[in-house]
This record gives C-alpha cells, sequence and structure tokens, in this order.
C-alpha cells in the first residue's frame, strides 16, 4: 500500500486490485463443497479475505473522504459518507429479498437449503424478521460482511470529523474499543438468536486502520513503515502463522507445536477479530507496502483487469458473488457433487463476477478519480 493513495486525476489501482481479488476468494469460500477453497489465504494463514475486503474499505475511505474533506470541506466529505452507507443499507435489503427467493426457488427441490441459510425464519416469522433485517439484527449466511460494512459506514457518519482532524487520537480510541471489547466479551445481539457474527466492535478497529493509513502523511509513515526490523518481524510471523495453519491440515505436525503455544494462541475467533488475525493481516500489508509500488505496469493490462473492475465495483460485484456462491452450493448439493461439476461452477461463477464488472464499468462512462470504498 503507497503513501500516495488518492489524488484528484490519481487512482492507485493496487485498492481495485487486491479488492477484487478478495471478492473472488470470498465467492469460493462461501461455496462449501468446492475443492478450490482448500486454495484461498485462510488454509496458509490465520487471517482471510474477510480482513483484506475490510481493511482496503477503510483504505479508500480514507483516501476518497480524506481527500474531498480537504479539497471540497468536511460538510461535502459528510454528505458522500452518508449517502455511501445508505447506498450500502439499501443492498442489504435488495439481497437479502433476492436471496430470499432464490432460496425458495432452490427449496422446493432441497427444503434443507432454507435452514443452512438462514432464511427459514422468514416462514415461521416474516413480518418480524424482515423488521429485525431492516434494524441490521438479521442477516442471512453470507451476508454478515456486508452487514459489517453498513455499520461501519454509519458509524463512520460520527466519526469522520474525528477521523480528518485528529487520525492518531481517533486511531488510539479505535484501539481502545477493540481492547475494551475483547477484555469485557462485548457483542451486538442478533435475530432470532447469539449476536452478530462480525462484530463492528472488534472489526471497525481494522477499518480505522485502512482509513488512517490513507489519511496520515507519508513522512510521519515512512518512519515505522520502513524499519527492516519491523520486515523481518513480519516475515517470521507470517512463517510461524503458515506452519500453525498446516498443522490443521497435516496433523503430524502439530506435536512440533508446544504445548504451551497451543494453548496461548487457541481458539483464533474469526467473528471478534483475533489479535493474531489482526497482525497476522497487518503483517501482510506491511510487506505489500514495502514491495508493490503503485506504478506497476501490470496493474493497466488487459490480464488484471477483470479484478481491477471487480474491485471497482465492489458493493455491487459482493452482492452477486452471494447469490451465485448460494446457487452453486444448492447445485453442488442437489447434483452429487463431482469435481468436473465443481471446476464448472466456480470457473463459471468467477467468469459471471468479472462479465458483471464490465457491464458495470461500460454503464458508468463517466469514470471516477478515486475508488470507491466498498
Amino acid at each position: 500500500m503507497s503513501d500516495v493513495i488518492w489524488l484528484p486525476g490519481v487512482r492507485d489501482l493496487r485498492i481495485d486490485l487486491f479488492r477484487g481479488l478478495s471478492l473472488w476468494l470470498i465467492f469460493i469460500d462461501h461455496v462449501p463443497e468446492i475443492y478450490l477453497n482448500n486454495f484461498t489465504p485462510r488454509n496458509f494463514g490465520f487471517s482471510d479475505a474477510a480482513e483484506i475486503l475490510v481493511f482496503l474499505s477503510g483504505l479508500a475511505s480514507g483516501a476518497v473522504y480524506g481527500g474531498i474533506s480537504k479539497h471540497s470541506g468536511l460538510r461535502i466529505a459528510f454528505l458522500r459518507v452518508l449517502r455511501r452507507a445508505v447506498e450500502i443499507y439499501v443492498a442489504q435489503i435488495v439481497t437479502i429479498t433476492l436471496l430470499l427467493a432464490e432460496g425458495a426457488l432452490f427449496a422446493l427441490r432441497q427444503p434443507a437449503l432454507l435452514d443452512q441459510a438462514n432464511l427459514a425464519i422468514f416462514s415461521v416469522h416474516p413480518f418480524e424478521t424482515i423488521s429485525q433485517a431492516v434494524m441490521l439484527r438479521y442477516s442471512p449466511v453470507n451476508l454478515d460482511p456486508l452487514l459489517l460494512m453498513v455499520i461501519l459506514h454509519f458509524g463512520l457518519v460520527l466519526m469522520l470529523p474525528a477521523m480528518i482532524l485528529r487520525p492518531h487520537l481517533t486511531l488510539i480510541a479505535s484501539t481502545l474499543l477493540y481492547s475494551a471489547s475483547h477484555w469485557l466479551d462485548w457483542s451486538i445481539s442478533a435475530y432470532p438468536k447469539g449476536a452478530i457474527f462480525f462484530n463492528p466492535l472488534d472489526w471497525q478497529l481494522l477499518y480505522v486502520i485502512g482509513m488512517w493509513w490513507a489519511v496520515t502523511p507519508a513522512k510521519e509513515q515512512h518512519r515505522i513503515f520502513k524499519s527492516p526490523v519491523l520486515a523481518g518481524l513480519a516475515v517470521i510471523y507470517l512463517l510461524f502463522s503458515l506452519f500453525i495453519t498446516l498443522s490443521w491440515s497435516f496433523h503430524s505436525l502439530e506435536a512440533y507445536v508446544p504445548t504451551v503455544i497451543a494453548n496461548l494462541i487457541y481458539p483464533i475467533d474469526k467473528g471478534d477479530l483475533d489479535v493474531l488475525r489482526l497482525i497476522h493481516f497487518l503483517a501482510i500489508a506491511l510487506l505489500c507496502w514495502r514491495l508493490l509500488p503503485g506504478d506497476l505496469p501490470v496493474l493497466r493490462t488487459r490480464f488484471v483487469r477483470p479484478l481491477v473492475q471487480c474491485g471497482e465495483y465492489s458493493l455491487a460485484i459482493y452482492c452477486i458473488g452471494v447469490l451465485l456462491s448460494f446457487a452453486a452450493h444448492a447445485i453442488l448439493a442437489m447434483s452429487g457433487n463431482s469435481l468436473a461439476l465443481q471446476t464448472l461452477l466456480g470457473a463459471a461463477g468467477l467468469a459471471i463476477l468479472a462479465m458483471a464488472a464490465n457491464v458495470c464499468a461500460n454503464i458508468d462512462r463517466t469514470g471516477h478519480a478515486h475508488p470507491r470504498t466498498l
């Protein structure tokens, strides 16, 4: 990640590239039967594509709204944040509606699919479930990350002035909230039971780190991020995470994990953004910042354009990906789950995401001088 994220007329395509990659990986991970999800980042380290998406959303938010605030004023930036929050909220509600219709269609042959997707509650308490979805307390399976982004963007409406005017203090406050949430086991209740899976009180820290990264002057970042010692520690930690993660699949490696280490690190919880996951992703982000310059020619080639376009229109692509992953899961559950069918559905899903992004780009002829925040 670079020190120059957004300027009028300048676009850091790495944001879109990695965000598009995260959306492809999330689609694959959301189809539990498909063999391709054995090769996604969650199998090689503590963090996965969810951290990429949330961090880059925060990074893009800081770049976009920080730039707008600087050149057009805080009031205009505030209105842009509010509009984007409403757009993501509407996308959440519309996607729930479409997923319910899709689930009802597949449930004609496989009724258990509604239970698996947490959609069966609609048939028992339809009006209450709708009201809870509107109040952001209910979400079907695989829409939890989008629910998180809705909450974070509405939270940004309140947080934006602090981040623009006092980014360091805002980061400290965010870290304190994360620490208190872990220490006191805070959560936000969900409907019909339990808590919101991606706990916003914890995941907000990664989003805020992304914003802070974007709005902090480059000279202040260089003091820390250029440290070879820090880079070396990041590499060591990534290797440690790789070994631990591989031991989950290759059990012979478990014998080499000391009991004291195992007792110290487990459980590595995703919903509450365990600190080991957070550090793992930040280590990756640091190394990417150091090793991948923003002017790489490959970023503008036809080869990576599908990923870049998916990242540019990430909100639409995420919602389409949720619908496609549920369809792929349903087809595999009803059709024997052969290796050939897994390959076909995986490739078809990614191709549809790429085509949908291309359609969005063709419709949006006016272009954008900044990355979208989600």
